[in-house]
């Protein structure tokens, strides 16, 4: 029946890495919290059935980002098998983007923090005040994926796009 069951919430978002211990060292550097250290486990063959796939092997951690039973998890993978396809033969900067956004407190002290950290940023911190944007900045982790960070005026759960012009239909 429709009305036994809901979402409740988004429990991870996974992230493919091709070299786990690098990954690993980017998203603890800006501040993941390691839940679970998975990259030494033998994953059964349940995993790969659940995905369609014939087998399913990788390294990886499942890592925290907030406070509370209900904070961001993040499952970053190293695929062993199958393996992960290499990238196009693009420039990163022409390819559709993979982006996390991460909604931050103090974006300007977060670029700060992490440049002096060796996290180098593909754009630096900057204010929307019409989009209620306070502050929004992007570095990219070591496979490409966009790191934003967006800070939101406060009562702000989203861009406001409202006076933005519209494509005709």
């Amino acid at each position: 029946m429709a009305g036994d069951w809901h979402i409740t919430s988004i429990f991870h978002f996974t992230v493919n890495a091709t070299n786990f211990e690098r990954s690993f060292d980017f998203y603890t550097t800006i501040g993941f919290k390691v839940l679970r250290d998975n990259r030494d486990v033998i994953w059964p063959r349940m995993v790969a059935r659940n995905f369609g796939m014939p087998a399913a092997q990788g390294r990886g951690a499942l890592l925290g980002i907030g406070d509370g039973e209900l904070h961001t998890r993040l499952d970053l993978i190293e695929w062993l098998e199958p393996a992960l396809d290499p990238p196009p033969d693009v420039p990163i900067e022409l390819r559709v983007p993979r982006i996390i956004a991460l909604r931050t407190e103090n974006v300007q002290a977060a670029y700060e923090d992490l440049s002096a950290r060796g996290i180098e940023f593909v754009s630096k911190p900057q204010s929307a005040d019409r989009a209620g944007i306070v502050n929004v900045c992007s570095c990219r982790d070591p496979d490409g994926l966009i790191v934003e960070f967006i800070e939101y005026a406060p009562g702000v759960l989203g861009s406001r796009i409202d006076e933005l012009p519209t494509r005709p239909s």
